[in-house]
């Protein structure tokens, strides 16, 4: 089972119920849909605040390069002069491998923040697949399908980069900002290439608060993950999948989850796995239930007699559909004993 083979395989629309005004008086914020493909939702809100320029732009969610996605973003309305130039804009950043688009929606009094997504809707095609197993996979039209709610490995580091940011954040969080920056430059992500004096703190505070913010995060989606594979592997039998060189321990059997959904599901009772955030702690489920539609099967034009299926389903606020694809994958289409 292949996914991302190409962005169009992987579209995601953001699900974030907003309300704002046609009429900008009295208003804060200016609300502004973003579509994109081939730049990461944080390289996005760069190249704008770059190209207009604007500053304090924010986002609800955070969307990855390797994808087709929507989303919304609030910008200042002191910045009201920019939807004079979003044609131009949209025009300068419209290629087949790369684009941007911007659509006005409207005025709000208050900005995006990620406590307001509800969550995403994804449509992939699932490539690479055994034709015999996707066809009996359409038959079924709706799959429930029941996971682990870990941090995939976007959160780690940005696609087509070494995934360490949790690294990063635990060297930060200890205060020793040399083997941050030893970290930093192993990754090669653009921060790394930012000026530096010799001085390894000094170094750290110019970049960009919000990418600092995501090494913090970074750093406590990796206990999460740990704890939770904790959990899981004292309920049942796992398999270890390996992703980039980020491990994660996966349910070999839907009876590994029992013990997690009795005790842990309800989200009152799971106090003690709660994520830090810059502005609040936010408790965080250890399993995502969601259904599955199937809604196409056809010949992989890229692999040789191999099917493409089309899936569509929804996941709430900080699920990964890459995940829910990996728990797919065992419990339908791989034999776990080539995973161990």
């Amino acid at each position: 089972m292949i996914i991302k083979y190409m962005p169009e395989d992987f579209i995601v629309q953001e699900v974030l119920v907003t309300e704002f005004s046609s009429r900008d008086s009295e208003q804060a914020y200016m609300f502004l849909c973003l579509d994109k493909k081939g730049i990461s939702t944080f390289d996005a809100i760069a190249a704008i605040e770059s190209w207009f320029p604007v500053s304090d732009c924010t986002a609800a969610g955070l969307k990855d390069s390797d994808g087709v996605t929507s989303q919304k973003i609030s910008i200042p309305i002191r910045y009201r002069g920019i939807l004079n130039r979003i044609d131009e804009f949209n025009r300068e950043n419209a290629n087949e491998k790369r684009f941007l688009r911007l659509t006005f929606l409207g005025y709000s009094n208050e900005p995006l923040k990620p406590a307001r997504l509800e969550g995403n809707v994804f449509r992939l095609r699932l490539r690479g697949m055994d034709s015999a197993k996707a066809e009996s996979m359409m038959k079924r039209q709706i799959y429930t399908l029941i996971f682990p709610n870990y941090f995939d490995k976007q959160r780690f580091g940005m696609p087509g980069y070494k995934k360490q940011t949790h690294l990063i954040g635990e060297s930060l969080y200890r205060g020793d900002y040399r083997k941050a920056y030893e970290y930093l430059k192993e990754s090669g992500t653009k921060e790394a290439s930012l000026p530096f004096d010799g001085d390894y703190e000094k170094f750290f505070h110019q970049i960009d608060r919000r990418i600092r913010a995501f090494y913090d995060s970074a750093l406590y989606s990796a206990d999460f993950n740990e704890r939770l594979g904790d959990l899981l592997e004292e309920s049942g039998p796992v398999c270890v999948v390996e992703d980039e060189g980020i491990l994660f321990r996966m349910p070999k059997e839907k009876r590994t989850m029992a013990a997690l959904m009795a005790e842990h599901f309800p989200e009152e009772k799971i106090g003690t796995f709660r994520i830090h955030t810059l502005e609040q702690d936010v408790p965080r489920k250890l399993l995502v239930t969601t259904n599955m539609n199937f809604l196409r099967c056809e010949t992989d034009e890229f692999h040789p007699g191999k099917s493409v299926l089309t899936v569509s389903f929804f996941l709430p606020m900080g699920a990964y559909a890459t995940m829910a694809i990996k728990q797919l994958d065992i419990f339908t289409c791989r034999s776990v004993e080539r995973m161990e």
